[in-house]
């Protein structure tokens, strides 16, 4: 019997200095489907997170689940920067609350004062907020970190409904 090798690739483009993109390239399952969340299209998601760790895993765990290319900023500035050059270009926006320079209630703020029905995402572990305080200050919606998959998906079917495909 043949040993195949199967490889992950991951993709770090450092785009200084407004952040960088992670592409993550995954084997083909074999033995089933694994059918995407949802339809990849040629819109952009941003991160925003001031600890890279947490861009790179929920950049992967993103683009695993819905085919996106998504976007990493790990200042709040830098991210503006990008928003306000082409705010058509992201789809989604998921920002973390407490960063150094700009909080996320103030980075949500600015862009929708650009882009009024930009879907921005509050993804924090301070506890600070619930679910009609993250909606009161701006947001699409309120992911309390650490957040499993499920919760993620609920959140973006409840948003993204139009983009959505039966798994």
């Amino acid at each position: 019997m043949k040993s195949e090798t199967k490889r992950i690739r991951i993709n770090l483009n450092r785009q200084t200095p407004v952040g960088f993109t992670v592409r993550v390239f995954l084997p083909e399952a074999t033995g089933g489907t694994m059918n995407s969340f949802l339809t990849p299209t040629e819109t952009r998601w941003m991160l925003v997170d001031d600890n890279e760790d947490i861009l790179m895993m929920l950049s992967a765990m993103l683009e695993n689940l819905t085919g996106k290319t998504v976007e990493c900023y790990d200042t709040p500035q830098s991210a503006l920067v990008a928003f306000e050059a082409a705010p058509e270009q992201y789809e989604l926006v998921i920002t973390d609350f407490e960063m150094p320079g700009m909080d996320g209630v103030e980075l949500c703020r600015r862009m929708r004062a650009i882009s009024p029905e930009q879907k921005i995402f509050l993804a924090t572990g301070s506890g600070f907020f619930t679910k009609e305080g993250a909606q009161h200050a701006g947001f699409s919606a309120l992911l309390n970190k650490p957040f499993p998959m499920s919760v993620l998906q609920a959140a973006l079917a409840e948003t993204l409904s139009s983009d959505l495909v039966a798994a």
